[in-house]
């Protein structure tokens, strides 16, 4: 099983997906970078011989490519992957102050109830120092 399709399985469902690492963005990202990288060398066995015009190129020699509608690059990539890591921890923070808000609630609901529990229980016993 690949890695985004893992992210996707596991999911919780009652937080939905937006909380969740992008991954899909950022590998679609990464491909995009990997395929503008050019080869060390050209690769003589994807030459052919046609009589087409060839695709244009930029000044690297990368083909441009009319659909994509943003330029793609390693600080596209790196600011995507900020964003997601910004947008995870917000959550987490909120996930964290959520659950300390509860816990003092409970705890303090524990504190009340022995406050009375040792009211009732002092008098109990100052009832039967009586006795």
């Amino acid at each position: 099983m690949k890695y985004g399709q893992h992210l996707r399985n596991n999911i919780a469902p009652e937080y939905g997906p937006k909380p969740y690492l992008d991954y899909a963005q950022l590998d679609d990202t990464i491909r995009i970078l990997s395929a503008e990288a050019l080869p060390a060398s050209a690769d003589q066995s994807k030459r052919v011989m046609s009589l087409t015009i060839p695709p244009p190129t930029d000044s690297k020699g990368r083909q441009i490519v009319k659909d994509r509608t943003k330029n793609v690059s390693e600080e596209t990539f790196f600011s995507l992957l900020d964003a997601e890591m910004i947008k995870i921890e917000q959550f987490t923070q909120a996930q964290v102050t959520k659950l300390r808000k509860s816990l003092k609630d409970v705890e303090d609901k524990l504190h009340k109830s022995k406050g009375s529990t040792a009211t009732s229980g002092s008098s109990v016993v100052s009832a039967i120092d009586m006795n």
